[in-house]
Formats: structure tokens, sequence, C-alpha cells
């Protein structure tokens, strides 16, 4: 067996070197990739509640101007009802991953992605999947609460009711 020559070995180091610069280039573009993946997500989760929310206004609205006749609809069009009610009254739906009326649910309990009105409170809550950028005076898991309240202050029982956030909530996001 021939011993390989100092050409062979510089060949060798080269093919090394370009190795290790082309793992570094792909080990980047998979960092900045994941990155973007991780920002759609919250943004998708951030949007796809925008519009159940956008959703249950219209509801809302809809149910405190227009007469309906149903009985159940009446008793939760009033500060405090549940909006859920009024959109599967109107709709016949209900948002993704509603679990239903709860009495003193423990927000801890509740699975991420998950709306579930709570008789207790009065309000309807999401707990969010994704909490990058969010920001809620709330302590504990993420959550959004919505709250009906009358569409203005000092008003009678009859009037308008708008859907509203008990507490102020934002994201921030960055790309």
């Amino acid at each position: 067996m021939k011993p390989k020559g100092l050409l062979h070995h510089k060949s060798w180091t080269l093919r090394l070197f370009e190795w290790g610069i082309l793992s570094c280039v792909v080990l980047i573009l998979i960092g900045v990739f994941l990155r973007k993946v991780r920002y759609l997500q919250v943004e998708t989760e951030r949007l796809s509640v925008q519009a159940t929310v956008d959703n249950l206004r219209a509801a809302v609205l809809l149910a405190s101007v227009l007469p309906n006749k149903k009985e159940s609809v009446r008793s939760e069009v009033r500060p405090g009802g549940n909006p859920v009610a009024l959109l599967k009254a109107e709709t016949g739906l209900e948002p993704d991953g509603y679990l239903g009326e709860r009495s003193d649910a423990d927000p801890n309990e509740i699975a991420p992605g998950r709306w579930y009105y709570d008789q207790a409170q009065g309000a309807l809550i999401y707990r969010l999947r994704s909490v990058v950028g969010f920001e809620s005076p709330l302590s504990g898991p993420a959550r959004i609460r919505l709250c009906l309240r009358q569409a203005e202050a000092g008003q009678s029982a009859g009037s308008p009711l708008r859907l509203d956030a008990c507490e102020p909530y934002r994201w921030k996001l960055a790309n």
C-alpha cells in the first residue's frame, strides 16, 4: 500500500472545511425557518381569535337589536350573558374548541386553545396556545376574557349590547 501524499491531505482538509461551512449555512437557514414558523403560528392564532371575536360581536349586535322569539336567546341578551349562546342562536355555530358553560373553572385545568363561558365571572374565556408576545394583566395562564356590556353606560336594559375585553390585552409581534 502506497502512503498518501501531501496533495491528498490538503484536498481532504479543504473538503472538510467546505462541509463545515455548508453545515453552518444549513443550520442558520433552519434557525431562520423555525423562527418564521413560530411567528406564523402566533399570528395564525391571533387572527383566528380576532375572527371569532368579530363573529361573536356581530351575533351580539344582531341579538340585541333585532327582536328574537326564542326564550333561551332572550335570557342571554343581557350584560354578563353568554355570547356563544347568541352566536349559536343566530348562526347555529360555536367557536372551534368551545367547551360550554362552566362554574368556577380553573384556567390551569383548561387545555390551551379552548373557549369556555365562566358562569361565575359572566365572561367568555379563551386560553391561549401561543403566549409569545402576548400581554395581559391577568396572572396565571395566558387567556383572554370577554364580557357582554351595555353599549352605552347608563342605558336601559333594552339598549344594544357590545362584546368587549374584560381586561386590556395585546399581542406584540416581531418578525
